[in-house]
């Protein structure tokens, strides 16, 4: 079997996989024109303004919950 060339070294291969553990994804799909909407208000990194959101509306919801 021939051995298979990569373009990352071993190293970066098993960061990525620690790190892909130590975090969840996501995907989400807004409709078209929400990341200009967002643009317009002043929102430079959407990424980062989800997860500030998300994260934000979950502790108020655990708040709640208990």
């Amino acid at each position: 079997m021939e051995k298979r060339e990569f373009r990352t070294t071993e190293a970066q291969r098993r960061a990525v996989s620690e790190y892909e553990k130590r975090n969840d994804r996501i995907n989400v799909i807004f409709p078209s024109g929400t990341r200009a909407k967002m643009k317009e208000l002043g929102i430079d990194k959407p990424n980062t303004f989800i997860k500030e959101v998300v994260a934000a509306e979950l502790a108020r919801m655990e708040k709640y919950k208990k």
